[in-house]
């Protein structure tokens, strides 16, 4: 019975050599393995590139609203470019917000030239209007050059006559769009590593009782 097991282990044990491994089984149960190493593989010509995250600077558009207290002063221009004091619309100096209409007239054949400063000082800035346009004013702190409203012959004579010359001060709210920045963490191409090489070894090979 012992002859037979062996004869059977030992045929056994030269079929498994010739797929890399040695087996031999004892008559008593034990057994031996014997898995040999396989051979390391190499790879080369490898290209490794690196991914680095960098801080930057994006910009979009932003919007802000301004307002503050301005002095307005206008006159009329002819075609000689000699000026002439414009019309007030209405009376006194200081303009309500919630006031909507004209504040400057010409006569016929001169455009409007009005001048705005802040209140506070510094310099000013000169807006020219087209002839037949009024300096309008309106709710939300608006200040523009429109198409003078219809009147009677001599208005702005008569508006002269009653409240004279003068200056208006007002609150004047401007939107303005302007560029910001805001900082981002953008993943970026490092360096690149060309003709790297690797080793495989295919694991570990030993002995297993």
């Amino acid at each position: 019975m012992n002859v037979n097991v062996n004869a059977n282990a030992t045929a056994r044990a030269f079929a498994g050599s010739r797929s890399g491994a040695t087996v031999i089984v004892g008559g008593g149960g034990g057994a031996y393995f014997n898995v040999d190493q396989p051979y390391p593989t190499t790879i080369q010509g490898l290209s490794v590139e690196g991914k680095t995250m960098e801080m930057v600077r994006v910009p979009y558009t932003a919007s802000r609203r301004m307002e503050k207290r301005v002095v307005i002063q206008a006159v009329c221009i002819d075609d000689r470019a000699v000026p002439h004091p414009a019309s007030q619309v209405r009376p006194g100096r200081d303009v309500a917000m919630d006031y909507e209409g004209e504040l400057y007239r010409c006569i016929a054949g001169t455009k409007l030239q009005w001048t705005i400063a802040d209140e506070a000082g510094g310099p000013g800035e000169t807006i020219n209007c087209n002839k037949r346009e009024a300096l309008w004013y309106g709710r939300g702190g608006q200040l523009e050059c429109r198409p003078e409203k219809q009147e009677r012959d001599c208005n702005e004579r008569s508006l002269l006559r009653r409240y004279g010359a003068g200056v208006k001060v007002l609150t004047m709210i401007r939107e303005e769009s302007y560029t910001e920045y805001r900082e981002e963490m953008v993943e970026t191409a490092g360096a690149v590593a060309s003709g790297a090489v690797i080793m495989l070894d295919g694991g570990v090979g030993g002995r297993v009782f």
